[in-house]
């Protein structure tokens, strides 16, 4: 009883160090389901993106379509793509800004349209998304449509009007 009430005072101040230092979550949503509105904090590890070709029977310039994956904390894919389909320049444009946000700090924000649905097992996309050291995963979920992403200096949206109705975003 006594090693426990002299050593009391350094239990507290451990359990405080070791409380005070846990990560923050890796991957975190919250749902606005009115607007059909998805507000997401991630790593930017979590993140990869690609301006994906479509093959269209007959040529056509707007083939183009700018899609990241997002990885949950739980391993499941979130793809998003931007709201048209595109030519190579503006995709690959598009591909840009959103790589230079992405390099400045380690965590980033989006604000996503759409409401959130997991995919069957007979929709489920069966390529694989390479997201590097944390591995290789299916998409999981349907498309959300891409309205912004942040980090504390800059944001780009393919809005403005839209990023001002992100809950918590400013530009």
């Amino acid at each position: 009883m006594k090693n426990l009430k002299r050593n009391s005072p350094i239990f507290l101040m451990l359990m405080t160090l070791v409380l005070g230092c846990q990560s923050t979550q890796s991957f975190k949503m919250q749902a606005y389901e009115k607007e059909e509105l998805q507000v997401v904090e991630l790593d930017r590890k979590r993140i990869i993106q690609e301006c994906y070709f479509m093959n269209a029977e007959k040529e056509n310039n707007w083939r183009y379509q700018h899609t990241l994956y997002m990885l949950s904390e739980n391993n499941e894919v979130i793809p998003v793509f931007y709201p048209t389909n595109q030519g190579k320049t503006e995709c690959i444009e598009h591909f840009k800004k959103i790589e230079k946000i992405l390099k400045r700090e380690s965590r980033v924000k989006l604000c996503l349209r759409d409401a959130l649905e997991k995919r069957s097992d007979k929709e489920s996309i069966l390529i694989p998304h390479d997201f590097g050291s944390l591995g290789k995963y299916k998409s999981t979920y349907h498309a959300l449509t891409f309205d912004t992403i942040c980090n504390s200096k800059e944001c780009y949206s393919i809005s403005d009007t839209w990023t001002y109705t992100c809950p918590g975003f400013k530009k």
